[in-house]
């Protein structure tokens, strides 16, 4: 018998097979990129609720808020009373304080920090009876009057100045001057130098001080020696007028032959009233 053949299979259609294999793998393409691309998940309504649950809940006040402890917390020492500065225990503490103190008043806000007096707040007359009981009040005396008189003499005789530097309101420094019996030796440095400022024979100096009003004002001399100077200057300008133009070509000449910045004998025409009569001069001599 003749032997069994098979017929070939018909054979595949070579566009459809290119355009299988290509959709295939647009598929495969679409199948990675769903995989890797992020989730959105849907809001569960049940979990969410309505708009009308959620309600703004206030927020804590200062008031609200927990107050500090353990070491934030702020609670002022308690105050002993003075009477404690007055055994023997409390000379070393008065001391210790006296040191870090130019005077009493200083030695009072330092104390009163820390003890009460008899009806509430330490007292200056207090403090100076605790000084005497334990013999420091001289100590505290000469201190102060080291400190007052070596304050007037470095300023000067500003009195402002000098409680300023000690810390000292002007009454208190008043006050500590007439409790030291120093009212005769501070005038004495004052009047010093008011002399001094008002005798004062260089140009420069004079027209320095004239910008310094506070300083000549606490010394009670501002008017006297401002009319001083204007009389001195009027007396200079008159030797040079004929060799300016102008009223900082005056300044410049004036200067120039005394010695001195032109730039303060143009302030001092200015301050002391004379600008505007100068000019009417300077402009009826150059006619």
């Amino acid at each position: 018998e003749p032997p069994l053949t098979f017929a070939p299979p018909p054979a595949a259609d070579a566009s459809a097979g290119k355009k299988g294999g290509k959709a295939a793998k647009e598929d495969l393409e679409a199948t990675v990129k769903e995989r890797i691309a992020p989730r959105k998940r849907a809001p569960a309504e049940d979990a969410l609720g309505s708009p009308a649950d959620f309600v703004e809940e206030p927020a804590f006040s200062r008031k609200d808020l927990p107050r500090p402890r353990g070491r934030f917390t702020r609670v002022e020492a308690p105050r002993a009373s003075f009477m404690e500065l007055t055994r023997l225990t409390g000379k070393p503490i008065v001391e210790a304080a006296m040191e870090a103190a130019d005077h009493r008043f200083a030695l009072l806000r330092a104390l009163s920090q820390r003890f009460n007096g008899a009806r509430g707040e330490l007292t200056q007359v207090e403090l100076e009876n605790v000084l005497r009981d334990h013999a420091l009040m001289d100590a505290m005396v000469e201190k102060e009057r080291r400190q007052v008189l070596d304050g007037f003499t470095t300023q000067r005789g500003a009195a402002g100045r000098v409680a300023w530097a000690l810390g000292l309101s002007p009454s208190e420094l008043q006050r500590l001057v007439s409790a030291l019996s120093l009212t005769e030796d501070v005038e004495a440095l004052r009047e010093r130098f008011r002399r001094e400022a008002l005798a004062t024979p260089h140009l420069t100096h004079r027209l320095d001080l004239l910008g310094r009003e506070k300083y000549l004002t606490d010394l009670g001399i501002q008017k006297k020696f401002a009319d001083t100077l204007r009389k001195e200057l009027e007396r200079l300008v008159g030797d040079v007028l004929h060799d300016a133009g102008d009223l900082h070509e005056l300044a410049d000449a004036v200067a120039r032959k005394h010695g001195a910045p032109s730039e303060l004998v143009f302030r001092a025409f200015e301050r002391l009233g004379l600008a505007d009569g100068l000019r009417k001069q300077l402009l009826a001599s150059s006619r």
